[in-house]
């Protein structure tokens, strides 16, 4: 993705001025998009969270600009792991409060780390069924 589109992003995300904090992630982020890629922005909002219309209406500005599919994930109420994907593995677009930024990443961390177990065991689980499954259609 060209600089000249994130910039075009960046000025989007930056009219609102509920959005403290902006990363990229996905494809896009590791330059490893087609044509056919959507892009993924996270968000982090202060107090109250965008309502539908402003949420819908921030979608439709970035896709018109982006030209093709934006997926927005709020950071405030989202899962751990993907927090903890898009701090490790996006890029920041920017932060209005570094210090908040730097809380979050932290606070992000440590909730991975206590659900990581959780998820480690759903894993096995799901692979112990699936080779159950396996056995029991006799396929190897």
């Amino acid at each position: 993705m060209d600089n000249i589109l994130i910039n075009k992003i960046i000025k989007i995300l930056k009219e609102n001025k509920k959005i403290i904090i902006a990363y990229i992630f996905g494809s896009v982020a590791n330059g490893k998009d087609t044509n056919g890629s959507d892009i993924d922005l996270a968000i982090y909002v202060s107090g109250k969270e965008l309502d539908t219309f402003e949420y819908l209406n921030l979608k439709r500005k970035l896709m018109d600009v982006c030209d093709r599919e934006v997926d927005i994930v709020i950071l405030n109420n989202a899962n751990p792991l993907i927090k903890h994907e898009i701090f490790r593995d996006g890029k920041k677009l920017f932060s209005r409060n570094e210090k908040m930024e730097n809380n979050l990443i932290v606070h992000s961390l440590f909730e991975y780390e206590d659900m990581k177990k959780y998820y480690d065991l759903s894993y096995k689980c799901m692979i112990t069924r699936i080779r159950k499954e396996v056995e029991i259609n006799g396929e190897n």
